[in-house]
C-alpha cells in the first residue's frame, strides 16, 4: 500500500481531520484529497510556499521534521514521512498533535523523529534565523526597526503566515549583500516583492514602500 492508501486512511480514522495531501518538492502537492475544503488554485499556491518554506529549513532547520500552520479555526499540520515526502493533514484545532502522530505511526509503520515543530501561528511570529542580526537591526534605538516592522506588515498582507520567514531569510540576505541602511532600504523591498506570486499584489507592496527610505 502507498502514501495515497495510507493518507486515505489516515483521514478517515480521524473525524477532527477534514482533508489532507501529499508534498514533495520534485512532484509538488499530490494526492490531493481536500475535496470541498480548497480549491486547485490555492492548493497550488500553497504548494509554491511550500516549496520556499522547506528549502528554507534545508538549510536553517535541517533537524526539523514538521511544519504546523495556525488559521482562526482551522490547522493545517504537515510532517516528513521519509525520501523527501510530506504528508499533511487539516484538522479541527481540539485534535492533538499525539494523536496525529500515533495515528500516521501506525499508519505507516514508522517511528517519527522526536523533532520540535516549526510552528507558524502568526505574522511575527517566527523562529530565529539569524538573531544576531535580527537583534542588532530591531533594536529599540535602530533607526531601521519602524521601517523594517512596517515592512514586514505590509509582507505579510500578501503572503500570509510565512511572511515571518521570508523576512528574516531575505533580511539575513540583505545583510550580507550591502550595508544595512536606510539608503538601501529599496533594495530589500525589491527582494521581499519577488516572493509575492501574484503580479497585481506585488505591485501594490512595492507603491506602498515607494517611500520608505526618506520616512522617519
Amino acid at each position: 500500500m502507498g502514501y495515497p492508501e495510507k493518507l486515505s486512511d489516515i483521514i478517515a480514522s480521524l473525524p477532527e481531520v477534514s482533508g489532507g495531501f501529499l508534498y514533495s518538492q520534485e512532484q509538488g502537492i499530490y494526492s490531493n484529497q481536500t475535496a470541498g475544503v480548497s480549491d486547485d488554485a490555492s492548493l497550488y499556491k500553497v504548494s509554491v510556499k511550500l516549496s520556499k518554506i522547506v528549502s528554507m529549513m534545508s538549510v536553517h532547520f535541517n533537524d526539523t521534521g514538521g511544519i504546523t500552520v495556525c488559521f482562526k479555526d482551522l490547522i493545517l499540520c504537515g510532517m516528513e514521512i521519509g525520501g523527501g515526502h510530506w504528508l499533511f493533514l487539516l484538522h479541527h484545532p481540539s485534535l492533538s498533535p499525539g494523536m496525529i502522530k500515533m495515528t500516521v505511526q501506525m499508519a505507516l509503520n514508522i517511528t517519527p523523529d522526536p523533532s520540535p515543530q516549526t510552528e507558524i501561528a502568526e505574522a511575527g511570529s517566527y523562529p530565529d534565523v539569524a538573531e544576531d542580526i535580527m537583534e542588532v537591526l530591531l533594536a529599540p534605538d535602530s533607526e531601521l526597526k519602524d521601517p523594517l516592522t512596517k515592512m514586514e506588515s505590509h509582507l505579510a498582507q500578501h503572503i500570509g503566515p510565512v511572511a515571518g520567514l521570508v523576512f528574516q531569510d531575505s533580511l539575513a540576505v540583505w545583510a550580507k549583500s550591502c550595508v544595512p541602511s536606510m539608503e538601501h532600504l529599496p533594495k530589500l523591498v525589491t527582494m521581499m516583492a519577488k516572493e509575492i506570486d501574484d503580479k497585481d499584489n506585488r505591485e501594490i507592496f512595492i507603491e506602498s514602500l515607494k517611500n520608505i527610505s526618506e520616512e522617519s
